[in-house]
């Protein structure tokens, strides 16, 4: 399984450095979100890791419109990923995310604060609910620097204080706000 996971990592890679930065959402929506999160779960640890963080890296640096097509596309497949597969990936997701430039970190919560304001049923979703209880799951540290970084993005946006109000009671509570 490993090495039919690399290879096809290996393809998102090649196909990463041949394609224009346009291109992302066409790489998702040749391999469904559900394929990629099974491939990144089954890498080594390290692996995943770089990759992620690598591709986070490449999605700050896309125009909004991008950025939030590629958002929709990903959260999209979600739902209908494997559950221990989302909680590996979701937990390397957040601990890339906690060790990014803070204002990589702004920008990726700015892409999921507009998001959430477009549709705040995201809160309701499978993959929310392991993504707070892998939130909650993490080292202290690494919570706050999430948390503080959320609601520094939340309150730059327009009406930030009133998104922030409008989290169910269950996220505002595992956030400490």
């Amino acid at each position: 399984m490993y090495i039919k996971s690399t290879r096809a990592l290996s393809v998102l890679i090649l196909n990463k450095k041949r394609c224009e930065v346009k291109d992302m959402s066409d790489e998702l929506q040749q391999y469904p979100t559900e394929d990629i999160i099974r491939i990144l779960s089954n890498l080594p640890g390290f692996l995943r890791e770089s990759m992620m963080r690598s591709r986070l890296q490449e999605l700050c640096t896309k125009d909004s419109k991008t950025q939030n097509d590629l958002i929709d596309l990903i959260l999209g497949g979600l739902s209908s990923a494997e559950q221990e597969s989302l909680k590996k990936v979701i937990r390397t997701w957040l601990g890339v995310v906690s060790r990014l430039e803070s204002s990589e970190v702004s920008t990726m919560f700015s892409i999921f604060i507009s998001r959430y304001e477009k549709g705040p049923s995201i809160c309701e979703s499978n993959y929310f609910a392991v993504l707070l209880e892998e939130y909650q799951s993490l080292e202290g540290d690494r919570r706050i620097i999430l948390r503080d970084s959320l609601v520094e993005a939340a309150l730059n946006q327009y009406r930030g204080r009133q998104i922030m109000l409008t989290l169910p009671e269950k996220v505002r509570s595992a956030l400490e706000l």
